[in-house]
């Protein structure tokens, strides 16, 4: 287990995010919109807005796949902002993109990729702003959605059982620590599975979810811990994975289809149920504590200390508030 602790600690997939940390240099972290509180930290920005949230995020590519595979990379930046969405309890309403390329046919891959998934999420895009002649190719996606009831991330409390979420289901991509379970996916099927992430909050069964990032399960739960000011004992032995992906790999890998809720005990079962429903994975994973310290256990009494945020802040969040601004 040291060994696991000690590779994940120093994996730059945890590390990149606390980059996060140098925008309260430049930036707040509370600020006021029409009488509410906004804070920043959530996988989108939650502004009131009559009797709903209006939802905005927006996700940058990662350079390495926009140049080797650009229709994936298309794909991907709708995946991604679709499920930072859906994580705060929302449904996706529109997309703009920002594409830099040096070529046309890159260009079109992208834009294709951008286009099938768009269709396949059902989310229209509206506009955006592209440039082909430029030095340094990049693809920004940014999307608009809408809630009635919030999921966030700084709602966990004690006693709380971490819920893992995630489909089995799919193909890894080597080099990218991908595990694509969306693409072989019906629109009606991949969707269906995004719906129940709403439907649980708006039915008052959840308030605290995280979509799971490029950091991985465990780099999306330290998020999730660190926003509520919590920590937790994590039992890695019940972590659900495909049999196929090494654990150290899994625990750092994006999985297409990945939450992280954390949940009142008599909630769990109902949860559980809901998603094996549809055939997802759905396992407790751990369990929130109130000291702001993250333990690893395989099942047993023994446990060793993975993260100690008191010692070592990830993004430097650990406030509370009901409406956020995202940067996850």
């Amino acid at each position: 287990m040291r060994e696991l602790i000690q590779s994940l600690q120093s994996s730059a997939r945890i590390i990149q995010k606390r980059d996060i940390r140098d925008i309260w240099n430049y930036f707040p972290k509370h600020c006021r919109m029409e009488g509410s509180d906004i804070l920043l930290g959530d996988d989108a920005a939650a502004i009131r807005y009559k009797d709903d949230y209006l939802l905005l995020a927006a996700e940058g590519v990662y350079q390495p796949l926009l140049k080797s595979d650009p229709y994936l990379a298309g794909r991907t930046s709708v995946l991604a902002n679709v499920n930072d969405i859906y994580a705060m309890g929302g449904r996706p309403i529109a997309i703009i993109d920002v594409l830099f390329s040096r070529d046309p046919k890159n260009a079109g891959e992208v834009l294709r990729g951008i286009r099938d998934n768009a269709v396949r999420y059902n989310v229209p895009v509206v506009g955006g702003h592209i440039s082909q002649n430029a030095e340094c190719p990049s693809l920004s996606v940014f999307i608009l959605g809408k809630a009635k009831k919030l999921l966030t991330s700084f709602s966990a409390q004690a006693g709380d059982k971490l819920v893992f979420i995630s489909n089995l289901k799919g193909k890894f991509i080597s080099g990218f620590n991908f595990w694509d379970s969306s693409s072989m996916l019906e629109g009606v099927e991949a969707t269906r599975q995004l719906e129940a992430i709403s439907e649980i909050a708006e039915d008052g069964v959840a308030d605290t979810a995280k979509d799971v990032s490029m950091a991985g399960v465990i780099g999306s739960i330290l998020m999730l811990l660190e926003s509520s000011g919590k920590g937790a004992e994590l039992d890695i032995s019940n972590m659900p994975r495909p049999f196929e992906i090494p654990l150290n790999e899994w625990l750092l890998t994006f999985p297409s289809f990945g939450f992280i809720l954390s949940l009142r005990p008599d909630k769990t079962l109902i949860v559980k149920e809901k998603f094996n429903r549809l055939d997802l994975a759905c396992e407790s994973i751990g369990t929130v504590t109130t000291e702001k310290k993250v333990y690893f256990t395989d099942g047993g009494s023994d446990k060793e200390l993975f993260w100690d945020f008191n010692e070592r802040p990830l993004t430097g969040l650990n406030e509370t508030s009901s409406t956020q601004v995202g940067n996850g």
